[in-house]
């Protein structure tokens, strides 16, 4: 530490005051260092800033180390506000300051969320807009370096463009990626890296140490929230700007359990979560209905009556607790803070700033650096690149590093250290996920055969190929039956290994016939579509059930679709919305009884089946409706089920409907089955709980012989190994019943 710690808090603040154009920017001086402040000033290269934001763009012209001028452009009523707009906007704004973008050395652009990288300044290239359109979020700064590269063109060739500190830079410790979760882990990315990392080496030169030697806490506070710990001159640890703080229109970090309770009652969904972690439907605006903090802190002292200004005391007290929570967390190291530093927007409210600081008890100076020397930050990048080019790291070099060790460290988590037993429910109990069907379809012996119909199909390929890396056990092993050479060269592709061990190729002309004979032979015990058309498939296979005598008046074959809703506590099953396009009352009846037998295999015992149509009430003008009546009437008396119907979509799946509505029934929005009136319903049903809700899906024909694995075209590869699965726990746990 130096001599005078507590003088810190006064030298940040009095170091961005006398910040003001016209003069040179005592922070870049800072952040250059006395030697290549030197140069700048002898060869004045000039910088142009580009920072946009969602409803503006921040500018300003560096001439050597003096800010010439800045300024925020707002977009224009009416216009776009993508990088065309954006370009002609900035180019308007420096013809009416006289200064022209040929004029410029270079454009130190603001980044946007690219792939993960280290920290530093890196030189514009194509690979940055292949990746900035795989950006994780549509996030305003993506639009920098378009903008940056569209100005270059109307310049001269060798302006030079560089990206300092973008959002994803990711510099995490392996310890602090790990949470209490496989499947889970953190990430440093997405903080506001390139404004707390600039403050870390001010606060370095400040106290006159070396930025390696100092183990500083940073908390950026501003319309988004985000906290750092710099320790070896890295952020070894980020709580970052989704999810962590509270900010002007995020939520921040929600209780968990108390989350998971809403989501199951269906009172809180995922999107509802996205809008308010993510985007912007959280924070002060949904606090206060503002996203303004100065506006809301003058409110307080102004004309709020006593209850709001009692509720802005509260929201107040509520961010400064987070604030300091979160820099307390950070703080858990072996190694004690040198120093914390609030900076942002929020940081120029010392009352603010002091209610953080009277929550943190630790012996460490607490000071705050006002508002954001992300400017000085970039243009310190671009001068750098400047006086020597060789000082840009190289990104793709560095892209593809990083990803090898979060590779490498990814591999070392997963490292197995007790072998996991197989979680198995008690005996008998229903399942409540898909991963409960995937678990039960655990082979008991050698793992059975299924016969893949046109399997040149890359889901149903992925999903084969998923049946054999499910843990440590294979589900199933695959006869892939289509076009030799087809079959072979997408299986390269997708690295599924034809090994004649788990993978066999059958090549056929007539992939359906050839599977449904395989089938019928008892070289495979279950038959599954893939590239094939349904029609065809369903063809072949009824008519290896007819020559085995088992068609006529015997069983009559249904679909039966299993959903993993988010947000709902167990599984919801659906018949039919894949084979019988109009059934009548009878055939509605044996649909259902096909259901009921496979879900008692399923270990479903008593199913809560809504018959649906239109209305909960009979009407004469709703032919469902009264036919969902009688076959409602024809159940009641069975033991094995609680069924109820005419009944809506709405008071069979949600509590809350049921309630508002004052249903009297005992499915109160709690159902296990529906049962739909045609195909035209059931698919309708089928798509919105896969598409609207992100339901993973698994579906089968029961009724025959065994279960055969018909999916959607759209179905994802975790649906079809769903759907693997659920057959081979009903073809398992059928043999010798009459199965589905």
């Amino acid at each position: 530490m130096s001599e005078n710690p507590e003088r810190l808090d006064t030298s940040l603040a009095d170091l961005v005051r006398r910040v003001r154009p016209g003069a040179e920017d005592p922070v870049l001086a800072l952040l250059l260092g006395a030697e290549l402040s030197d140069l700048v000033r002898r060869m004045r290269w000039s910088s142009l800033v580009i920072n946009p934001g969602s409803t503006s763009t921040k500018v300003a012209v560096y001439n050597g180390l003096t800010l010439v001028t800045g300024d925020e452009l707002h977009a224009e009523p009416g216009t776009e506000k993508g990088v065309a707009q954006r370009v002609r906007r900035i180019l308007a704004w420096l013809k009416e300051r006289r200064l022209d973008v040929s004029d410029v050395t270079g454009i130190a652009s603001r980044g946007g969320l690219v792939a993960p990288v280290p920290g530093g300044t890196y030189q514009v290239v194509p690979a940055m807009i292949e990746d900035l359109a795989r950006a994780p979020y549509p996030h305003a700064s993506n639009m920098s370096v378009p903008i940056a590269l569209a100005l270059k063109e109307l310049a001269k060739e060798d302006l030079v463009v560089t990206v300092t500190d973008p959002g994803t830079v990711d510099e995490t410790e392996l310890v602090h990626r790990m949470t209490g979760s496989p499947r889970v882990r953190s990430r440093g990315a997405l903080a506001h890296h390139l404004n707390m990392h600039a403050v870390a080496e001010i606060t370095a030169r400040v106290l006159g140490r070396d930025l390696k030697s100092l183990h500083l806490a940073i908390c950026h506070m501003g319309g988004g929230m985000s906290a750092g710990r710099f320790k070896d001159g890295r952020m070894v640890q980020a709580a970052h700007a989704f999810g962590d703080l509270p900010s002007a229109n995020r939520s921040g970090r929600l209780p968990l359990h108390e989350l998971i309770r809403r989501m199951e009652s269906r009172e809180y969904s995922l999107e509802d979560l996205k809008r308010e972690v993510v985007s912007s439907g959280g924070g002060l605006l949904a606090l206060a209905g503002t996203d303004d903090f100065q506006a809301f802190f003058a409110f307080r002292d102004g004309g709020a009556t006593p209850a709001q200004a009692r509720k802005v005391d509260l929201v107040t007290q509520m961010y400064a607790n987070r604030v300091a929570g979160c820099l307390l967390e950070l703080s858990a190291d072996e190694r004690p803070l040198d120093a914390i530093v609030l900076t942002g927007g929020l940081a120029r409210s010392e009352r603010f700033c002091a209610m953080v600081a009277q929550r943190i008890h630790l012996d460490v100076p607490v000071a705050r650096l006002p508002g954001s020397v992300e400017a000085a930050a970039l243009v310190a990048g671009l001068l750098r690149a400047c006086a020597d080019p060789a000082s840009c790291l190289s990104y793709t070099a560095e892209r593809d590093r990083l990803e090898a060790r979060r590779t490498d460290e990814d591999a070392l988590l997963e490292t197995t250290v007790f072998e996991r037993p197989l979680l198995r429910r008690r005996e008998g109990s229903p399942p409540r996920k898909m991963d409960d069907i995937i678990a039960d379809a655990r082979p008991t012996g050698d793992p059975p055969f299924i016969v893949i119909a046109g399997a040149d199909n890359e889901e149903a390929l992925l999903a084969a190929k998923l049946a054999n890396m499910e843990g440590s056990y294979r589900l199933a092993r695959f006869l892939l039956v289509g076009p030799y050479a087809r079959v072979c060269e997408l299986a390269w592709e997708l690295d599924v290994p034809i090994d004649e061990e788990n993978y066999f190729v059958v090549d056929a002309m007539d992939p359906a016939a050839r599977a449904a004979a395989l089938h019928e032979a008892g070289a495979a015990d279950i038959l599954m579509k893939g590239s094939v058309m349904t029609a065809t498939l369903l063809k072949a296979y009824l008519g290896g059930l007819k020559r085995k005598g088992l068609t006529g008046r015997g069983p009559r074959l249904s679909h039966l679709s299993l959903f993993d809703v988010p947000g709902r506590g167990k599984l919801l099953a659906v018949t039919d919305a894949a084979m019988n396009t109009s059934p009548d009352i009878d055939a509605r009846v044996d649909i259902l009884d096909n259901a009921l037998a496979a879900l008692r295999l399923l270990g479903i015992r008593e199913p809560r089946v809504a018959v649906i149509s239109a209305t909960e009430k009979p009407s004469e003008a709703v032919t469902s409706s009264m036919e969902a009546r009688v076959i409602a009437e024809r159940f009641k008396d069975r033991r094995d089920l609680i069924i109820e119907g005419p009944l809506s979509v709405d008071l069979a799946l949600s509590p809350g409907a049921a309630h508002e509505k004052g249903y009297k029934g005992r499915i109160q929005g709690d159902a296990d089955l529906l049962l739909v009136p045609n195909i035209d319903v059931g698919n309708a049903i089928y798509k919105t709980l896969t598409v609207a809700s992100g339901a993973v899906t698994a579906g089968a024909i029961i009724g025959g012989k065994g279960p055969l694995i018909l999916t959607s075209r759209g179905d994802s590869s975790r649906s079809k190994l769903a759907s693997i699965a659920l057959a081979l726990v009903l073809s398992r746990r059928g043999q010798g019943k009459g199965t589905p």
